[in-house]
């Protein structure tokens, strides 16, 4: 089959990488437009850099609902999305005659949504995985193709999350592909469905109005990006790693009770100690290095903006 890959983050960059290296033919690729930075300049996608590094052409439009002729100009049998990043209409999925299938980062029918992997961490989840799934206009409610299940490591970040599930992702595309035309789809349960949106700004801050070990998996599920923040007496603070602190004592929720040989803020019940932190203009610091050159004083409270 010929295949037109679209996504976005390094996620699908993994993705295409493999498949790049598979027996598969890809004619194009599709990803998001360059981001604008300062100064003029622009940033592409990390799909666009691999699919610059292969010599694979590359479209990227504002809003793909508006070209159809040019996506039926690439002459694919199917589409592979992987976190594209934008919403397809149905005059887009019946531009391929197999159709479009998907790669989600989630065990379907839980997660449908924009945010699947930072919201089963920050829900404490156990197990996650991924779905490759065919592609309808509703969001993310397509027949199930096939799926992979992993543990989430306790201590596993969203970063260190997503690295894992784009790597058994592409292998079980790739798997998926070779055997499409003998796989029996599958229905997915709408009444265990669960969803996710976006991240908002809003939630980046940490509540320490809750048990330690749901600020750690908020704190978790937002490493490295955009990563947790906290603002102390009118500084804000990036947190990347924290755990669930031991023989502290008592004090209110988001209190610095304790910043000597380590940082231990207090919750609502029990305290976090911090592992690894980011003062405002500086390098994101191990806690050891942080203190010997910082000091937090202790009764400060940790707020959100």
């Amino acid at each position: 089959m010929k295949i037109l890959f679209m996504g976005t983050p390094n996620f699908a960059a993994v993705v295409l990488s493999a498949l790049v290296k598979s027996e598969h033919e890809i004619v194009g690729v599709v990803t998001q437009p360059d981001t604008a930075l300062k100064h003029g300049k622009t940033e592409p996608s990390a799909v666009k850099r691999v699919a610059a590094q292969f010599g694979l052409k590359v479209f990227q439009p504002n809003k793909i609902r508006d070209e159809i002729d040019a996506l039926k100009q690439f002459g694919a049998d199917i589409a592979v999305t992987a976190a594209y990043g934008q919403i397809l209409t149905q005059a887009v999925l019946d531009v391929f005659d197999r159709g479009v299938i998907n790669v989600h980062a989630s065990l379907l029918p839980l997660y449908r949504g924009a945010s699947p992997i930072s919201s089963v961490i920050a829900d404490g989840g156990e197990k996650t995985g991924v779905t490759i799934m065919q592609t309808e206009c509703g969001i993310d409610t397509g027949d199930i193709l096939s799926f992979v299940e992993t543990p989430i490591g306790k201590d596993e970040t969203a970063g260190e999350l997503t690295a894992r599930l784009a790597d058994l992702g592409a292998a079980l595309l790739i798997d998926t592909l070779d055997k499409f035309d003998s796989i029996t789809p599958v229905k997915q349960d709408n009444e265990k469905a669960t969803h996710c949106r976006m991240i908002k700004k809003s939630a980046h801050y940490i509540d320490f109005d809750r048990d330690c070990r749901e600020v750690v998996d908020q704190i978790r599920a937002l490493s490295p990006l955009p990563c947790a923040k906290t603002v102390i007496n009118g500084e804000t603070y990036k947190i990347y790693r924290a755990k669930a602190a031991e023989n502290v004592g008592s004090g209110k929720a988001g209190e610095i009770v304790e910043c000597g040989d380590r940082l231990i803020i207090s919750c609502a019940t029990g305290a976090i100690e911090i592992l690894t932190i980011q003062a405002p203009s500086k390098r994101a610091l191990e806690i050891s290095e942080f203190l010997r050159g910082r000091k937090l004083p202790i009764g400060a409270v940790c707020a959100k903006p």
